[in-house]
Parts: C-alpha cells; structure tokens; sequence
C-alpha cells in the first residue's frame, strides 16, 4: 500500500512569499493613491471648467458676474458640479460671513447639496486689492479674462479655513485650481500670498 506524501512550504518559503507580497504592496500602493488623487484633480478640473461656461452664459443673460457661485445652477445639468471629489464635506459647510468675505465660500447656504468652491468676487481681499469692484455688479476684472473667479483649495487642504488671505502663506504647501474669468483652469501655488498674485505666476 502507498502513502501519499504532502509536502508543505517550509517557513523559509513562506517567509519569502510574505517579503516578496510586503515589497511589492510597498511600491503599488503609492501608485494606486497617486492615481486616484490624479483622477480627483480631473474631475475638479472638469467640474470649473463647466462652472466656468455656465458663469459666461450667466453673463450673457444677465450682463453681469452672479452675486454667487451656485447662482449659475439652472445653466449646468448636474449640480455636483459644485462639488470637488477632494471636499471631505462634499460642500456641506456651515460658513459665516466672516471677514466680510460676504459668503466667499458658499457652502450649502444657497443651495442644500452644497458648493466646495470659493468664490473670489466676494472675497474681502480680492476687492481691498482691486481685483473686482464691491459688488454686485462686481466690473470687469482687474486682469479682464485672466482674473481669478473661483478657486479650490481641496487639493492642499483639509478643512476651509476662513482667514486663508493671511494664514496660507506659511501654513500651506500645495496646489490651488484657479477658474479664470475666460472659462481656464490654471494652478498656482498657494504659498502666493494675494498681494503677490500675478496672472504671470499661473502655470
């Protein structure tokens, strides 16, 4: 009668399994992650550029800049729009008029599925440094097309931070998406602290 022998891996086997598994998780998941962070940046990107288009249409009905960001929602077909991917809120922020920043970010003040965007016409600094008149109506832009119209900062930031204009520049590292009044999506850093801003300093 033969008995059947079962050989098992020895722990030297499995100990290089294990080793060869911890390697190779090492070097995808950092892959994985900067995909996906990838894949939120377009997403965003997309979702200004629309907001963006719904703004120029705004315009030419209106002949002025809205008095805020959601203000467009009956151009866009889908407000999530207004939501970035990178928001831990999903928009849903409970924001004073701080500063007089005049609902610089909006959240769900005006509309219930909230808005991650800020927008700059309403920011205090912005008009204190000419960007855009006190408004509505808010003029022509100090850069006309390449003034700043909105902007997210949830590709550096964790939470929104209502005295950003002062504060960002040494607490900050990253990347900020800025919608132009041309529709463009540009980044700049976010250690530009306002009074440097520049359209030159876009990439």
């Amino acid at each position: 009668m033969w008995v059947r022998q079962v050989r098992g891996f020895t722990l030297m086997e499995l100990l290089t399994v294990v080793g060869i598994v911890a390697i190779l998780t090492a070097i995808l998941l950092p892959v994985f992650f900067n995909a996906r962070l990838a894949t939120q940046r377009t997403v965003c990107i997309s979702n200004l550029r629309q907001i963006g288009l719904a703004v120029r249409m705004y315009r030419d009905d209106y002949g002025e800049l809205p008095p805020y960001l959601s203000a467009v929602r009956k151009y866009v077909g889908d407000v999530r729009l207004f939501i970035c991917p990178r928001d831990p809120q999903a928009g849903q922020h409970q924001v004073e008029n701080t500063l007089g920043d005049a609902f610089r970010l909006e959240g769900n003040y005006y509309l219930p599925s909230g808005v991650s965007y800020t927008y700059v016409p309403n920011w205090a600094i912005a008009r204190l440094l000419g960007w855009w008149q006190a408004g509505p109506p808010y003029g022509e832009g100090k850069w006309n097309e390449l003034t700043p119209l909105s902007e997210c900062h949830w590709h550096w930031a964790g939470r929104f931070n209502p005295t950003w204009q002062t504060d960002r520049v040494t607490q900050g590292r990253g990347w900020v998406l800025i919608l132009t009044l041309n529709g463009a999506v540009r980044r700049i850093r976010v250690e530009t602290s306002p009074e440097e801003f520049s359209p030159e300093r876009y990439y």
